[in-house]
């Protein structure tokens, strides 16, 4: 059916061409866009009728595309609502948004705004920030069961005589339960903290009803703490001769151990290959000193170094290990080090890994892995230069924060960062997660804290309406917290950060029927994430079909703050800063491969800072939101990017996908607002082209019927959609295949200021009489409702942040 159609079109399309001629087609955009021309002076002088004109003549254009006719009608609404003329500007607003030939952008945008209207003319502002908020029903506990450090698990979980543990907790619910109890139950958390040695565990029993959960809640919301760690003492100077030749001669008379087999603690996990296409990464053993992670011991102490020669690149297959030569004599005072590793970048700048050291050969200037670096492709490859740091050296500890554990002795070291008799040192013992959850429905977790783990924090299987809400899930050397399948699960309000892997994971919704998963990330603070393994860990993984991810704060992050795979989800009011860090190649928010993803919406979100710093290689770039790979049908609305388009990058990068819209978005201080553009060569073209789908690539009426421009997603040109945007103090508009690009009425300011209400100190509002206003058809984009809000579910409030600035792109240039 679908390869029916695709002729359908194609023959269609050479007969327009033959009909009509490229150059009566541009002929005709000529004109439609001279049309709109006489629209920037007359708005400027306060002829509304004149603007209105002009739109009349493009909506009546034989010539016009829809695209055109519907923003003309939008200019009109927008001149009748400058006039005061409200009825008016509803009546257009109302023609727009039942008109099922225009883009569905413009007829939402035509409703939201008459809604607006309304509200207005009842006395309202005209938005109401609580319409994009989520609220939780008030319960009424029909029972209560109370928790508590000092309570006994052998007590009956009475008010009196407290429990003193979840999952004695948990068995008193079900009790209660089984007598026919059929309300609301809580079970109250006081005050304090809990030793985890294994995970809460709740089963399909253990769920709730939708007008009846089972809350567990702390009693004071942020007041109870589940601790998976075990706080360090007996710290004593380093005397071992042999240790002390091993340490750095100025690191010397400041190195502490700490013989953890002392403190009882005999299980030291493992360091293992890990990384972006390596085996599974295994639960990690950290050290903090005062909350803060230390550092394994490495060279160089920061950044990265390159290599010298590719020696041998390697091979699984054929056993034989990757092997490099390197460009700095500090490698020979490694030689006695018998669990050395390597992090770093081995192929591809966007593919992190962590490998063995065997052999190091001072003579030879070679360091040999354990086994051949694979990822996709086997081998190193220094095509995008190879870099690297090596860790875990207790020949490497030269500096404050720096520590090493041999786990042949037991014993730690330690270049403390601070007076440790004043300190806190800590490490993770915990290595299964702290709350288990499978089948179940209708439960919620409030205002616990979960803190210092080897692995996971908390894993959501196959749940209904579960929630999660007003938590802290912090230093968990794995991912954070993990929604897998199930339906209309949430997050809301929690601070998730200090994660060594992903900081959240969202997965619901069947992308076979497009059934949405309908689960929601809200109003959480996400940072320092992707901090062991670095690329492809960001702070939201989210994929199905029809989630939610809004009123977010994610900063602080080496790769990607979202991973997006699937169709249908919602991605708004959320703030980005300062991720990319490390990775190239990528974006903040990024989507890849498959361009049967359709149909998801970034709509008024926040990018500050994103991109690497200008010191690191790069040999691409780093975007705000990236279309990886002929990623397709995506709508990018109302977003404001600030200084987030690094090296080739635009603030929103286009590989070779088609029918993306990009509307009504704001840019400042982009080196270039667009880069790249549709490829026909890409192989994911080519391979759909001839008929070879992997899977999850669903081409069948379902998703034509959802998805109506699938069936010419194969006919060239494929163009993307550029309307009415602006551009401040921006290089470029665009880059990349421009030829491809359908750019429409965008504003291009240079160093003059459009109207913004303070653009020094980042408030970009606008002012009622904006110059942007007399350029382009720009709806005012509502930045004060972008990011986290105050809440009862918030797990910390206020919450400031200061990003840190990225380099200046004109400098960069040297101008």
């Amino acid at each position: 059916m679908f390869h029916t159609r695709l002729i359908s079109c194609l023959r269609l399309l050479s007969f327009v061409v033959l009909l009509l001629g490229a150059g009566v087609v541009a002929q005709a955009r000529e004109e439609l866009m001279d049309a709109f021309a006489k629209t920037h002076e007359a708005w400027a002088a306060g002829d509304y009728a004149a603007v209105r004109a002009a739109c009349a003549a493009v909506i009546a254009s034989p010539d016009a595309p829809a695209s055109l006719r519907s923003y003309a009608g939008l200019r009109t609404a927008q001149s009748y609502a400058a006039e005061g003329k409200t009825d008016l500007a509803k009546a257009e607003y109302a023609r727009i948004a039942t008109n099922t030939a225009y883009p569905p952008v413009h007829r939402s945008e035509a409703s939201d705004c008459e809604a607006e209207l309304d509200r207005a003319a009842r006395g309202l502002p005209r938005r109401d920030p609580a319409a994009s908020r989520t609220r939780i029903p008030r319960v009424v506990f029909a029972a209560r069961v109370f928790v508590s450090p000092k309570g006994s698990d052998a007590n009956d979980g009475s008010a009196t005589a407290p429990v003193a543990s979840l999952t004695r907790a948990r068995d008193l619910v079900r009790a209660l339960k089984a007598a026919g109890t059929t309300g609301a139950i809580a079970v109250s958390v006081l005050p304090g903290k809990y030793r985890v040695s294994g995970p809460l565990a709740l089963s399909q029993q253990d769920s709730g009803t939708p007008g009846n959960p089972v809350v567990y809640r702390a009693v004071p919301r942020g007041k109870a703490l589940f601790y998976g760690g075990a706080r360090l003492t007996g710290f004593q100077p380093v005397t071992d001769p042999a240790i002390l030749e091993r340490l750095p001669e100025e690191a010397r008379g400041h190195v502490l151990r700490c013989d953890l087999r002392a403190l009882g603690i005999t299980d030291y996990g493992q360091l293992a290959v890990r990384g972006f296409g390596q085996p599974p990464s295994p639960p990690s053993l950290e050290l903090f000193v005062n909350g803060q992670p230390m550092t394994l011991a490495r060279w160089p102490n920061k950044g990265f170094a390159g290599i010298r020669k590719l020696v041998q690149a390697g091979s699984k297959a054929e056993g034989k290990p990757s092997i490099f030569e390197y460009d700095d004599d500090r490698a020979a005072r490694w030689t006695k080090a018998q669990d050395a590793w390597l992090f770093g970048y081995f192929r591809y700048l966007w593919a992190d890994a962590t490998i063995k050291v065997t052999k190091v050969d001072p003579a030879a200037h070679t360091i040999t892995a354990g086994e051949a670096y694979q990822c996709g492709l086997p081998g190193m490859d220094n095509g995008q230069g190879i870099q690297y740091y090596a860790f875990n050296l207790l020949e490497e500890l030269d500096q404050p924060g720096e520590w090493y554990l041999d786990r042949t002795t037991g014993v730690l070291y330690l270049y403390p960062p601070a007076d440790l008799a004043k300190a806190t040192a800590e490490i993770g013992l915990l290595s299964t997660p702290m709350v288990t959850m499978d089948k179940v429905a209708d439960v919620r977790l409030e205002g616990l804290s979960f803190d210092l783990a080897r692995y996971n924090g908390l894993v959501l299987t196959d749940c209904s309406r579960c929630l999660v809400a007003g938590c802290t899930v912090s230093r968990m050397a794995g991912n954070g917290i993990t929604i897998q399948g199930g339906e209309a699960d949430g997050l809301l309000g929690c601070d998730i950060h200090t994660i060594g892997r992903r900081a959240t994971e969202v997965i619901g919704g069947d992308r076979a029927t497009l059934k949405p998963g309908r689960h929601f990330v809200e109003n959480c603070r996400i940072y320092n994430f992707g901090r062991i393994d670095r690329t492809y860990t960001p702070a939201i993984q989210l994929e199905g079909v029809g989630n939610r991810v809004a009123h977010n704060l994610m900063y602080d992050g080496p790769s990607s703050a979202m991973r997006i795979e699937g169709n249908d989800h919602v991605i708004e009011f959320n703030e980005v800063q300062n991720v990319v860090r490390e990775s190239d190649d990528q974006g903040a928010m990024e989507l890849y491969g498959n361009p049967t993803y359709r149909g998801v919406v970034f709509r008024y979100n926040r990018f500050i800072d994103c991109g690497k710093t200008g010191t690191e290689r790069a040999l691409c770039g780093q975007a705000a939101i990236r279309f990886d790979d002929a990623i397709s049908g995506m709508l990018v609305y109302g977003n404001v990017f600030v200084r987030s388009a690094n090296a080739g990058f635009g603030a929103v990068q286009i590989n070779s996908g088609r029918d993306n819209v990009m509307d009504n978005n704001l840019f400042v201080d982009c080196k270039q607002g667009i880069s790249g553009g549709y490829y026909p060569g890409n192989e994911v073209w080519t391979q759909a082209a001839a008929k070879r789908l992997p899977a999850g690539f669903y081409i069948n009426d379902l998703y034509l019927q959802r998805y109506p421009e699938m069936a010419a997603m194969l006919v060239q040109p494929g163009i993307n959609h550029v309307w009415r945007s602006v551009f401040y103090r921006c290089g470029l508009v665009a880059t990349g295949n421009q030829a491809t690009l359908d750019l429409v009425e965008n504003g291009v300011f240079g160093e003059q200021d459009p109207g913004f209400v303070n653009a020094a100190k980042g408030d970009y509002r606008l002012k009622h009489r904006a110059a942007l206003f007399a350029t382009v058809g720009f709806r005012p984009i509502p930045v004060e409702e972008i990011g986290l809000y105050q809440d009862t579910y918030r797990a910390s409030w206020p919450v400031v942040t200061t990003p840190e600035a990225a380099p200046d792109w004109r400098r960069a240039r040297g101008q």
